[in-house]
């Protein structure tokens, strides 16, 4: 079973983000810093950081102090930290990155650019997949995707195969042309190594997106429409 990592994004208190925005973007901090800026009680900033630090937001490091000085500890924010804070950009930036390249070099190079995302996004699965029957690759994949904090499941009915999406890795791309979809479709088909069928899609009002397993060998196709 792969271990969890940091894909997970626990919910954070007020406390704990008026933390963060302390750490972020400043020089590491003690516990008396952060006291004295948040004017709270040591135990209140010590239990924040505690649960920031478990969560993968904060990372605790000690300085020894010159002499006979005690050493002390310094926190600061992680990379995951700012990704939270300031994810709410991608919806912006993302999408606008996208309608520029189709703009300056037109479709066939907004497909070019999804199939090698597309591409890099499934070798990322695929280092941690065994499996050579493309069901089994599926149950792997849905065992990865549920140990990073998304929701998948595996299904199998009368001999028919699904793997059943309920949320995005992509959504911070959606534009209003699928282009995530597209992604998503190609990336999952190279990590199973088998053509799936998008038989639902969260676009057009299902609770989830559905690939469901075809038979036959893998063909990727990238000269037709993404967008």
């Amino acid at each position: 079973m792969p271990k969890k990592n940091n894909v997970t994004r626990p919910s954070i208190s007020e406390s704990g983000m008026r933390i963060m925005r302390l750490l972020i973007g400043h020089p590491p901090q003690t516990i008396v810093q952060l006291i004295e800026s948040l004017n709270i009680t040591r135990t209140a900033v010590t239990e924040q950081i505690d649960e920031l630090i478990l969560s993968g937001y904060v990372e605790r490091t000690i300085e020894r102090c010159p002499g006979r000085g005690r050493p002390r500890y310094l926190f600061t924010a992680t990379k995951l930290a700012m990704r939270h804070l300031f994810e709410g950009n991608q919806d912006i930036v993302v999408p606008a990155i996208w309608r520029s390249v189709k703009k300056h070099f037109g479709d066939a190079a907004v497909v070019t650019v999804c199939h090698d995302v597309a591409m890099e996004v499934a070798q990322t699965f695929i280092n941690q997949i065994s499996s050579e029957h493309p069901k089994d690759r599926m149950k792997e994949f849905v065992n990865i995707l549920l140990c990073c904090g998304r929701l998948a499941e595996f299904h199998e009915k009368n001999g028919v195969a699904e793997i059943r999406k309920f949320n995005c890795p992509f959504v911070s791309m959606t534009d209003g042309t699928n282009t995530e979809c597209f992604i998503d479709h190609l990336a999952m088909q190279k990590i199973v190594n088998a053509p799936l069928e998008v038989s639902r899609s969260r676009h057009d009002g299902h609770p989830c997106c559905t690939f469901v397993l075809l038979p036959g060998p893998l063909v990727l196709e990238t000269d037709g429409e993404a967008v």
